[in-house]
């Protein structure tokens, strides 16, 4: 008898999908980190921009699209049993739903635990990313443009293509995305420089996360759920850049505070 036979199936579903999202995201992070500093080796000192480039490219769509197709071929699954296909009328009426849903769910949620950190005396700091781009707004620019292209899709692929599907596979609907959404929050909070901070920022993705996990589990259709997450962090993107551009420093240190 194997050990993979041994271990409960709950277990190793659980497993399966953490390891399938610290492999992704480790890998990716070594990855950038690695071809940084043979660039800087070879004397390439690289911009902010091309930083950023290097690590979307990378991280996304290097590692989380790797990742993802390795398991669809161990799993032996086609990119259409996940959902790859044209969205019908039906899901594009959902994603336009799902997306002003994501909007409000965000703004909502932002506000509520920038009132609870308030509260609780934790400073609410913007993701390492919108840092990043208020010393250079072209960095927006090309998080938007990056978001629709690469992160949207590439997210999407991994977390709810690959993760929510196997969660679903062994615990149901409800379970399963449920703890996908869990975990799509959470791989996300090495974008913020404390764990205070980090958790209350988490909490507003694991919403955000939700909605998008219905719409695929709702439509079936992943294309769908990868438009309306590029779309939705192309309006954060948007919204960034207009602050640092023509806000005034009150107002843009409030929408920092919401990003």
């Amino acid at each position: 008898m194997s050990l993979r036979s041994r271990i409960p199936a709950p277990l190793l579903a659980v497993l399966t999908a953490i390891g399938v999202a610290i492999v992704a995201y480790g890998g990716g992070n070594v990855l950038g980190f690695s071809l940084g500093r043979l660039l800087n080796a070879l004397g390439v000192e690289l911009s902010l921009r091309w930083s950023f480039i290097l690590s979307v490219v990378t991280l996304q769509l290097v590692a989380f699209t790797g990742v993802s197709i390795a398991y669809l071929r161990y799993r032996e699954w086609s990119l259409r049993e996940i959902g790859v296909r044209m969205p019908t009328l039906e899901g594009w009426i959902v994603l336009g739903v799902g997306f002003v849903g994501m909007l409000i769910l965000w703004l909502v949620g932002s506000i509520g635990s920038f009132v609870v950190g308030q509260r609780l005396g934790i400073e609410r700091e913007p993701q390492a990313v919108f840092d990043l781009a208020q010393q250079d707004p072209l960095i927006f620019v090309l998080l938007g443009v990056l978001s629709i292209l690469i992160v949207g899709p590439t997210e999407e692929l991994l977390f709810r293509g690959i993760i929510q599907t196997r969660l679903r596979e062994t615990f149901g609907v409800a379970a399963g995305i449920t703890t996908a959404s869990v975990i799509f929050a959470f791989i996300h909070i090495t974008g913020f420089t404390t764990l205070a901070a980090g958790l209350l920022g988490v909490s507003v993705l694991f919403f955000v996360g939700l909605v998008l996990a219905l719409s695929y589990e709702y439509t079936g259709n992943l294309v769908v759920v990868a438009i309306m997450h590029g779309l939705f962090n192309a309006t954060q993107a948007t919204l960034g850049y207009v602050g640092v551009r023509f806000g005034d420093p009150e107002a843009m240190a409030l929408l920092t505070a919401l990003l």
